[in-house]
């Protein structure tokens, strides 16, 4: 019997990457926009491990099982204080559209240039059951730059805005980079598989051994 695992999370973009790190193992995944009862903790932690922990746990705890949660944000050091990754969502306005969001965050870049438009993006995961937290890992990666303008993907952002303004050194839009291209810049998530997938895998093997 398959081991059962929700994805801790209401965001299809955030649903399909934690279907990706899972894929091949034992295990079926809840959605978790389908759940009933599924949480809405706070997102104040400090930092984005500590967030992506407090998902896990308390949609372990409500769903009386297993939950992945992930926790990321776009860091762009120039900005200093007035920018921070915690609230990558949020921190342009929690109930405008992504268009929206990304015109708010190129007229916060206006009069910077060449480095100082520099970001990169951090990605945390965690794996609890039940509230307790049984692992959790941060990575970050994907060097690259703030364009010009806001560019969305043919068939639309998905919540994902963020995507429509990341750019690679040559002008590539992340939306148009293949899964290794990704990888070849330091995807997070890359980096996140190995640890996520051994934790999953042990305790599938767990479930099936019982």
């Amino acid at each position: 019997m398959a081991l059962l695992i929700a994805a801790a999370t209401r965001n299809p973009d955030k649903a399909k990457r934690i279907r990706a790190l899972l894929d091949g193992l034992d295990v079926d995944i809840a959605d978790g926009a389908a759940l009933t009862g599924a949480p809405d903790p706070p997102e104040d932690d400090q930092s984005h491990l500590a967030i992506a922990t407090a998902k896990a746990a308390a949609w372990s705890r409500a769903l009386g099982g297993l939950a992945v949660a992930s926790d990321g944000g776009l860091v762009i050091p120039a900005l200093g204080d007035g920018w921070s990754s915690l609230i990558t969502r949020r921190g342009t306005g929690a109930d405008v559209s992504d268009e929206e969001r990304g015109a708010r965050l190129l007229r916060r870049m206006r009069g910077l240039d060449g480095e100082r438009r520099a970001c990169r993006w951090t990605e945390a995961v965690a794996v609890a059951r039940e509230g307790e937290l049984l692992g959790a890992w941060e990575a970050s990666g994907l060097d690259g730059a703030i364009a010009l303008d806001y560019a969305p993907p043919p068939g639309g952002t998905n919540g994902f805005w963020v995507s429509a303004l990341w750019v690679t050194p040559h002008g590539v839009r992340r939306w148009a980079l293949s899964s290794g291209e990704e990888r070849a810049l330091g995807d997070p998530w890359a980096a996140l598989r190995a640890p996520v997938r051994a934790l999953v895998a042990n305790l599938a093997a767990g479930e099936a051994g019982a």
